[in-house]
């Protein structure tokens, strides 16, 4: 069978069991109770904990303790690029040895990377090319895993009332502990918050259903209701490293940390001349030289906000990535194809940015600035 027909087929599989607005033909015709069309995971900013350390206090919740999704694909995406290095280690070669393959095309962006760091850095390259280099496989590799198929479809089961009931409880006792209340009044006010989130939650009977060994969308009768137990949902075992700020606010101040270091390193202590200006005769001849502080200040806070641009610029572009996929999914299956290449490219363009910016950032802090440095 040629490719084309498989993409064929597998388009009108989409459409005959996706639909269109969670529903679809297929299950109508076999008077099913749910429908075909893809579980939608559980949607929120914090990463969701798949392996708890312990079983403390429910008060704190299920994302306090454990190891979280997040984790685990920064994880995966770390030994993916130590896998890279030992692939492509250099090796030996007779000149009548030629690379091919994957080695070749890596030695040709490899080649390409470092010719366009040389351009910026001059002499520093061999301190940046690293850095540069990093940012880039860490973050694409990190959120292209957010696109492998199964990725957000295979995860624990989790009963979404008791999930948003404990989120309430916990934000109700520490509320109630900050505003000075005992840790039993705390405790009670919590619980009741819980229950009565618990009870709300559950009479919506919106999320998904048991199914034997799978979570299916709800099929709403008659009159719009659906089936009692649609009350789950699914918390991936992986999700994108980039839609938890933990990661893109970790690397974020590694960038932003280093390029002060390496500013500080060529320019010595010199460097912070820049941000903290006070010249005395300049200012007494002149009160308006005064402002030559209040620039200087004003940058240093912009190199400080750097982290906060940073951080959620990477982690906006890729969280919101994720939810347009999940609901695209629920809504109608065959359109996601169109936006998963498009979160295709914009996994590899915010990699790009934060390592062309991480990079522009290290150059300039190594240049002198005016008369102060030589």
């Amino acid at each position: 069978m040629k490719k084309r027909y498989v993409i064929y087929l597998g388009v009108l599989l989409l459409i005959l069991f996706g639909g269109a607005m969670g529903s679809d033909p297929i299950s109508g015709i076999l008077g099913l109770d749910f429908t075909f069309s893809p579980v939608r995971p559980v949607i929120q900013l914090p990463g969701e904990v798949v392996v708890r350390w312990s079983e403390d206090s429910p008060l704190y919740g299920p994302f306090s303790y454990g190891l979280t999704n997040t984790f685990i694909a920064a994880s995966i995406s770390f030994l993916v690029i130590l896998l890279i290095a030992v692939s492509v280690r250099p090796r030996s070669r007779t000149a009548d040895e030629v690379p091919t393959g994957f080695y070749n095309f890596f030695e040709m962006v490899f080649e390409l990377a470092y010719g366009y760091v040389e351009t910026s850095a001059g002499k520093w390259t061999k301190v940046f090319f690293p850095f540069f280099m990093t940012f880039i496989l860490w973050i694409l590799i990190s959120n292209w895993i957010g696109l492998v198929p199964g990725v957000d479809s295979i995860g624990i089961w989790e009963n979404i009332p008791h999930l948003r009931a404990e989120q309430a409880e916990k934000i109700t006792y520490e509320a109630a502990i900050a505003a000075g209340k005992s840790e039993a009044e705390a405790k009670e006010e919590a619980h009741i918050v819980f229950e009565d989130v618990e009870h709300q939650v559950e009479e919506r009977n919106d999320a998904a259903l048991q199914r034997g060994l799978f979570l299916v969308n709800p099929r709403p009768d008659e009159s719009g209701e659906n089936p009692p137990g649609a009350v789950w949902a699914i918390i991936p075992f992986v999700r994108p490293a980039a839609t938890d700020m933990n990661f893109t606010l970790a690397i974020a101040i590694i960038s932003v940390v280093m390029t002060q270091y390496y500013g500080m390193r060529a320019l010595g202590m010199g460097y912070w001349k820049k941000f903290f200006v006070w010249n005395g005769d300049k200012i007494a001849k002149s009160p308006l030289a005064v402002m030559d502080t209040g620039v200087g200040i004003l940058e240093f806070i912009s190199e400080v906000f750097k982290i906060v641009s940073f951080a959620f610029r990477l982690l906006g572009n890729i969280f919101a990535g994720m939810v347009l996929l999940f609901v695209i999914a629920s809504l109608l299956p065959v359109a996601n194809l169109a936006f998963y290449f498009l979160e295709f490219g914009v996994g590899a363009l915010q990699a790009l940015v934060f390592a062309l910016l991480t990079l522009t950032f290290m150059a300039g802090a190594t240049h002198g600035h005016g008369d102060d440095h030589h």
